[in-house]
């Protein structure tokens, strides 16, 4: 129960990572609020969570529109008296080769992978700064440490993620919020499979020293881990999530 009680709210948290973030956060004792564009999905999310015995309450939004996330801050303040840990998870991907990628999808990897970081957080941090207390976690990538071919523009969004991960930390630490990165690798999500074969799954699979791709599960207990008591010394840092991708040569395409 190392998050007992604590207030989180997760971004993108009906489906993948994020799902497997809010159950895992209210096995540890968490009450959490799920934001999720895909209404039908958010609300069945919240009703699994509450069938396994955890609290859990469902927002439908878009984390681009601060009107919307000022609402959902507000309802949840109103139900809870807090807000103590913010995962902003929400992300896209696109992908073509550099000189292909129109610049639609540079407008709008950087409008929900970026943007979609920054409105949550500038709409809950005035909170967590009064409090002097609060953990922000934002989910990044393993493209944006390594360079890739193919998504150029997915990379340079979670690459910002992590400089403004940094600087968020800076401005926070007196004010004891805590904020870092987490860097997955593939993950078996959908957005995984709806972007990818079975055959250039096997191969991620075959680049990862561990001989398998990540379970979205991996990474919710990488942020359990960041979001408690045990990781109350780090901040600003990025936790690389990969099975060890990332410490390998990446193949030539």
């Amino acid at each position: 129960m190392r998050l007992k009680d604590r207030i989180a709210i997760v971004t993108g948290g009906a489906s993948g990572i994020g799902f497997a973030i809010v159950t895992k956060f209210a096995g540890e004792g968490a009450k959490v609020a799920i934001v999720d564009i895909a209404g039908d999905k958010v609300e069945e999310a919240a009703r699994k969570i509450r069938g396994s015995g955890g609290e859990a309450v469902a927002f439908q939004g878009d984390v681009t529109s601060r009107e919307r996330i000022e609402e959902i801050a507000s309802e949840v303040l109103k139900k809870y008296g807090r807000i103590d840990i913010l995962v902003n998870n929400v992300g896209i991907y696109r992908g073509k080769p550099f000189w292909e990628e129109p610049l639609e999808f540079w407008e709008l990897l950087f409008k929900v992978n970026v943007l979609g970081i920054v409105i949550p957080s500038q709409v809950i941090v005035p909170h967590m700064m009064e409090r002097r207390n609060g953990v922000i976690i934002n989910i990044s990538s393993k493209a944006a440490i390594v360079g890739e071919p193919g998504h150029a523009a997915y990379s340079a969004s979670k690459g910002a993620v992590l400089t403004l991960t940094r600087a968020m930390a800076v401005e926070l630490a007196p004010y004891n919020i805590r904020v870092n990165a987490i860097c997955p690798g593939p993950t078996e999500t959908p957005l995984l499979f709806a972007v990818t074969d079975e055959s250039e799954r096997k191969r991620m699979a075959s680049r990862c020293i561990l001989g398998r791709l990540a379970k979205p599960e991996d990474i919710a207990d990488a942020a359990i881990y960041l979001a408690s008591d045990e990781a109350s010394y780090i901040t600003g840092q990025a936790l690389i999530v990969d099975g060890g991708m990332t410490i390998t040569a990446v193949e030539r395409f």
